[in-house]
């Protein structure tokens, strides 16, 4: 029986897995903040109702924010993957750049998802309230938008702290 042995990744190959993964998920960023005012814009000319909304006004500057930082950090990261590629190879650059980097944006990952959890928890708890006391449809509809925004920036923050503590430790790793 014949094993298949597969190639070690190296660290060029490493970094660039990374900022390819960030310049996806903010690409999708983007997509989602696009679907999202389209989709509310037309619920709201469809139905015209307290709940579409409540849904249209709050999604639509979440929705800018999406386009906006996605945006920003999908370039942000072209730029970052271009300096890192062509100065991958000193270990200078590993060790007193983009290690700092990747552990500040590590930490930026950790208060980014405090703040998505508590939004999140917020977005649940007014609902709740909103359900049972039977407030208006707008405070609703603004409620479950900013669970559902809430929920995304969290899932997408911890994949991105995933992929980010995946990179610190290899980098780490190689610099032993």
């Amino acid at each position: 029986m014949e094993q298949v042995v597969l190639k070690e990744k190296t660290i060029f190959d490493r970094v660039r897995d990374y900022y390819r993964g960030e310049r996806i998920s903010n690409a999708i960023l983007v997509l989602l903040g696009g679907g999202a005012i389209l989709w509310t814009l037309l619920l709201f000319l469809w139905r015209q109702g307290q709940l579409s909304t409540g849904l249209f006004y709050s999604a639509f500057p979440f929705s800018l924010f999406f386009i906006i930082t996605g945006s920003y950090r999908f370039y942000r990261s072209l730029k970052r993957y271009r300096r890192a590629h062509d100065t991958i190879s000193g270990r200078n650059f590993l060790m007193e750049d983009e290690l700092p980097h990747l552990n500040g944006r590590y930490e930026r990952f950790l208060q980014k998802r405090k703040v998505d959890t508590i939004s999140l928890l917020t977005g649940f708890t007014i609902i709740s309230l909103s359900v049972l006391a039977g407030w208006n449809h707008l405070i609703l509809g603004t409620a479950i938008s900013l669970t559902i925004f809430s929920s995304l920036l969290l899932v997408f923050d911890l994949f991105g702290q995933f992929r980010t503590s995946e990179l610190i430790h290899h980098i780490s790793k190689l610099l032993k």
